[in-house]
């Protein structure tokens, strides 16, 4: 587009499962706001539309992890019930 100027925000490293980089097209009316509030407002989009959809997938260690706590914790049940 010939004369046209818009001003982009780009957030890399999202901390998103979904985004990898998120790109925000501003307003003419944002150029009185600070940066950080910019970011600050870009960020907290992509944190609400990513918290529904993200789901935690356990990793192997998590799972060892569970299992040796489980296995003390009978160990040391049948240990006082001894007792």
């Amino acid at each position: 587009m010939r004369g046209c100027q818009r001003k982009i925000i780009l957030l890399k490293g999202t901390d998103s499962q979904i985004f990898d980089e998120a790109y925000f097209l501003l307003r003419r009316e944002s150029e009185d706001r600070g940066q950080e509030e910019i970011v600050r407002e870009a960020q907290r989009i992509i944190d609400r539309n990513t918290t529904r959809r993200r789901r935690h997938h356990l990793s192997r260690r998590d799972v060892i992890a569970f299992a040796i706590g489980t296995v003390c914790g009978i160990v040391c049940g049948l240990l006082l019930s001894l007792l």
